[in-house]
């Protein structure tokens, strides 16, 4: 069976991007779901597909439903579910195929490796895709479809999935969090957060050709700790100097 219709539940980020590869791979988006008809409205003009918010609307005659809703949400949707499903997948990092066993005969996994957000533009974004299913055909079939969407596929089961995610938690979303803790200490002493961003970018560039572990620098590597202990001292907010020290001990350990 080849893959030639769609219908996505969810209109977040993550469908953005998927309507966005989805018409580039000349693939027909039958319906979009959101709870919030405006949302299935807006993104189904994209998609040239028709908007519901009532999944007892959802038709039958897709090849392919792609969930891409919060985790805590696919209990109360699949249970809306009008029919059984010929083949199901979700999106999610962390969440396992078989939510979908009792609403679908075959289901699986495609997870695009990527902070999307809808504003972004999709042309210049990689989106690496890794693919799951409970059925050996299936996940062929699945991988082949992937392919069309994106130029980085791998196949993963459960386990490889959750470290996958578990890496991206400290690699993009802890790190996030640091450039906000750096853009605030900068803002409240009136310096312009464009200074760090060359730096920011060389760091990244380093760790292309380079282990993370080799490419450290700063005063933990070096192991000063009268600098560590000066930067820690002029550090008010209590949270940022125990994630300072925390940091700091990592490094020097590593």
């Amino acid at each position: 069976m080849k893959i030639e219709t769609v219908s996505l539940v969810g209109s977040g980020n993550i469908a953005h991007w998927l309507v966005y590869a989805l018409k580039k791979a000349d693939v027909d988006i039958r319906q979009i779901y959101s709870r919030q008809l405006d949302h299935a409205k807006e993104l189904a003009a994209k998609a040239d597909a028709d908007a519901i918010d009532n999944l007892r609307d959802l038709s039958p005659d897709s090849d392919l439903y792609i969930f891409s809703v919060k985790d805590d949400s696919y209990e109360t949707l699949l249970s809306q579910l009008p029919f059984r499903l010929p083949l199901a997948v979700h999106t999610a990092g962390s969440l396992s195929i078989r939510i979908f066993e009792p609403y679908a005969d075959s289901y699986g996994i495609l997870y695009p490796y990527q902070s999307l957000n809808k504003n972004m533009d999709f042309a210049n974004v990689e989106v690496p895709l890794s693919v799951e299913s409970n059925d050996k055909m299936v996940e062929n079939e699945l991988f082949a479809f992937a392919g069309r969407l994106s130029s980085t596929v791998q196949l993963m089961g459960e386990a490889q999935r959750l470290v996958l995610h578990r890496a991206a938690i400290f690699g993009c979303n802890f790190t996030n969090a640091m450039y906000a803790i750096a853009y605030d200490i900068l803002r409240e002493n009136n310096i312009d957060w464009r200074m760090i961003l060359p730096l920011l970018e060389n760091t990244l560039d380093k760790v292309k050709t380079m282990n993370p572990h080799d490419a450290q620098t700063g005063p933990a590597k070096r192991g000063d700790q009268n600098i560590i202990r000066m930067h820690q001292e002029a550090l008010q907010d209590e949270q940022l100097r125990e994630i300072y020290r925390l940091m700091s001990d990592y490094i020097m350990r590593n």
